[in-house]
């Protein structure tokens, strides 16, 4: 019986983060629709894709160090009984309000991608921990990739509650799943919980998220976004202060500064930030009808649908990044993923507007995908205690949605600031966009290789005696 639960354990695990990776991308295509079909703004119906990403970084620290040790497992199936619960709001005619709400508590959905991470590096023999974690990131990033269509074809046929009740009977399968595969866990956990240190990120955090989300609607330099960069900014001084002097503090700061770990967060952030660019800027070309812009006039089946090459790419990132990795070194993939961002931004920039650019595009974009965000957690995990892996991953989490939320931000800012006069986007707003990405991929790509060779030098300084070779291409067995 154990050992066919311990066999169970990785279908599980991938399955949780499936299911919660489409959860969490529910919304993204059908906004427009919920603005329709609520009689809302469309700003306001935007408030159902910004609450669960708002949600995701304050709770993703929280419910990594709420999950560490023994409170693992109870942890997953309280958090996915949360995003049950917030997808049966957003299925019943409860209005935009109770909609919100609803995506709001399925944010906390994305803090079980750590959790997974940690039960395999706790339960999985030694020699097939690397494969499961990036496996793990694999489901993670394809999954919400593939949510796009799968939203999209849903609400089309069985209209836009039918897509939330979709996602509140994969929630039910996916605690059911958890409840039977997922292994108690034997470690000692931390006798407290830092919930100064969490109260301080999760505040400063969602400060940033707000004003970065917000921004195109109160000014980029009005008062309240100011107030909004400069609090969050003072929450995140604060919290570092406190951090440092805690006795179990919620993040280790020691830990997050070692070259190899944080070469990883900036890579979360910094490329997560051109991601985006490239996800925002291609669904509204995709879009946008005749006569309101420049675009392609393309229903949102078909722009979901564009999702498909980028997470099948990814899926072929992740396998190059495996299979070479070892050869080129652990610490160049995270250089050379963001210079494959690089390109395709270069893409979008310079090649004509057309579905086929767009095909392109994605894939490339998928590629740089599985060079970066699914092999950093086996690369951080080289540096992280088995003990501090979903508060290490948690944080490296929050960077990532800090970066999803700038490119974001930055995608409306560059289709706003060179629109045409009555407001609608121009070639020249994409191309604008487009460039600031190619800008935002070639610093990643500097800065994830200086912190690459400081993580190196460091592994010689601790082991004179190993090959350079070796060195530079220990990944975890």
């Amino acid at each position: 019986m154990t050992t066919t639960r311990n066999r169970l354990v990785l279908p599980g695990l991938l399955l949780v983060a499936m299911v919660t990776g489409v959860i969490g991308s529910l919304g993204a295509p059908i906004i427009p629709e919920i603005a329709r079909e609520e009689d809302v703004p469309l700003r306001t119906a935007q408030w159902s894709l910004t609450a669960g990403l708002l949600v995701s970084a304050v709770a993703t620290p929280v419910v990594g160090r709420l999950g560490a040790g023994r409170r693992r497992k109870p942890t997953i199936l309280v958090v996915l009984g949360v995003v049950a619960v917030g997808t049966l709001l957003a299925a019943l005619p409860l209005g935009i309000g109770a909609l919100i709400a609803g995506r709001a508590l399925q944010g906390t959905g994305f803090a079980l991608t750590p959790l997974a991470f940690a039960v395999a590096r706790d339960a999985l023999p030694v020699e097939r921990q690397r494969s499961a974690i990036a496996a793990i990131s694999v489901a993670s990033i394809v999954s919400a990739g593939l949510g796009f269509p799968v939203t999209a074809v849903t609400a089309e046929l069985a209209g836009l509650k039918g897509a939330f009740w979709l996602g509140f009977v994969l929630t039910l399968v996916a605690l059911g799943v958890a409840l039977l595969t997922v292994p108690p866990s034997a470690e000692p956990v931390v006798t407290r919980i830092d919930w100064p240190g969490a109260a301080l990120l999760g505040a400063g955090t969602f400060l940033l998220l707000l004003a970065i989300s917000q921004a195109d609607h109160w000014g980029y330099l009005a008062p309240v976004t100011v107030a909004a960069v400069l609090g969050g900014f003072a929450l995140l001084g604060c919290c570092a202060w406190w951090l440092r002097r805690a006795t179990y503090p919620l993040v280790d700061l020691s830990l997050a500064a070692h070259p190899g770990v944080a070469g990883a967060h900036v890579a979360a952030l910094v490329a997560g930030c051109a991601m985006y660019m490239v996800f925002a800027l291609v669904m509204v070309l995709l879009q946008t009808p005749d006569g309101a812009g420049f675009g392609l006039g393309l229903s949102v089946a078909v722009a979901g649908s564009m999702m498909v090459p980028y997470a099948v790419a990814s899926v072929v990132g992740n396998q190059l990044a495996l299979r070479f990795g070892p050869a080129i070194g652990a610490d160049l993939l995270l250089p050379f993923g963001c210079l494959v961002y690089a390109v395709a931004n270069l893409v979008f920039l310079l090649a004509p507007a057309s579905l086929g650019m767009v095909l392109v595009l994605m894939v490339v974009s998928g590629l740089g995908s599985g060079l970066t965000f699914n092999s950093i957690p086996w690369l951080m995990l080289r540096f992280v205690p088995a003990a501090e892996t979903g508060s290490a991953m948690s944080f490296n989490l929050v960077m990532r949605f800090l970066g999803f939320s700038l490119g974001s931000a930055l995608s409306l800012a560059a289709l706003q600031g060179f629109a045409d006069d009555d407001g609608h986007p121009t070639e020249l707003g994409y191309r604008m966009g487009a460039a600031w990405g190619v800008a935002i991929s070639l610093v990643a790509a500097l800065a994830c290789g200086l912190l690459a060779r400081a993580a190196t030098r460091r592994a010689r300084a601790a082991v004179p005696a190993a090959p350079v070779a070796a060195v530079g291409s220990e990944f975890p067995a």
